[in-house]
C-alpha cells in the first residue's frame, strides 16, 4: 500500500512539475550514493516514505499518519546562477503540487507541509544544492488489512522451516574430516 502511495505521489509530480526535472522513487532514505545518483539528473526530485507517525479510527476506517519525505537536489544554472536559486524554486513548485492533494487514494489532505535547507558545506563546494519537504497525510488502510490475498503475500516474507527432525552438521577442516561423520 505504501509503495502504491510512493508511486502515486511521484506520478502526480512529474505531471505537475515541468519535463526537465527528474522525479523518482526511492525505496530508502537518502545516502550519499543516492544523491549522487539523484544529483546526475538534477534538477531531481527523490519521494521516500520516511515512517508513520500514528493511527487512529475515521468512522469505522482505520487510518495511519504517514511521514513522506521529497529531496529536492539542483547544480548551478547553464549561465552561472548558484545551485540554491534552481533548488529555491522547485521547493516552491513543490509546495504548491502537494498541496490539498490526495493523490487519487482514499486519504486526508497533507499536514504539516515544510521545505528545509540540507546543503552542507561539502555539497555547496561542489555546488549542489539539497532541500527537503515533508508533510504527514493520514492514508485509510482498510483495504490493505481485508486484503483477501494478504495471508499469501507476507508468506513470501516469511522463511519457513520443513519438518523433519533436526540435523546439526558439522564440517570441520584437516586431513580427519572425510572420516567423520557429519551428522552428530
Amino acid at each position: 500500500m505504501l509503495d502504491q502511495y510512493r508511486a502515486a505521489i511521484a506520478a502526480h509530480l512529474r505531471e505537475h512539475l515541468p519535463p526537465s526535472v527528474t522525479v523518482c522513487e526511492l525505496g530508502n532514505s537518502l545516502d550519499d550514493a543516492e544523491m549522487r545518483r539523484l544529483c546526475l539528473a538534477a534538477p531531481g526530485v527523490g519521494v521516500e516514505i520516511l515512517g508513520a507517525d500514528g493511527a487512529e479510527l475515521v468512522g469505522r476506517s482505520p487510518y495511519v499518519t504517514i511521514n513522506v519525505g521529497l529531496s529536492l537536489v539542483s547544480g548551478p544554472g547553464c549561465d552561472g546562477q548558484p545551485a540554491d536559486s534552481a533548488v529555491l524554486v522547485l521547493a516552491a513548485l513543490v509546495m504548491a503540487a502537494v498541496a490539498d492533494q490526495r493523490f487519487g487514494l482514499d486519504c486526508m489532505r497533507p499536514e504539516s507541509v515544510r521545505a528545509a535547507n540540507l546543503t552542507s558545506g561539502d555539497q555547496a563546494s561542489n555546488n549542489v544544492a539539497l532541500w527537503t519537504v515533508s508533510w504527514k497525510q493520514a492514508l485509510d488502510v482498510s483495504h490493505v488489512i481485508a486484503r483477501p490475498d494478504l495471508d499469501d503475500f507476507l508468506r513470501c516474507y516469511t522463511r519457513e522451516k520443513k519438518d523433519g527432525p533436526v540435523t546439526i552438521e558439522t564440517h570441520l577442516p584437516g586431513p580427519l574430516a572425510a572420516k567423520e561423520d557429519p551428522h552428530v
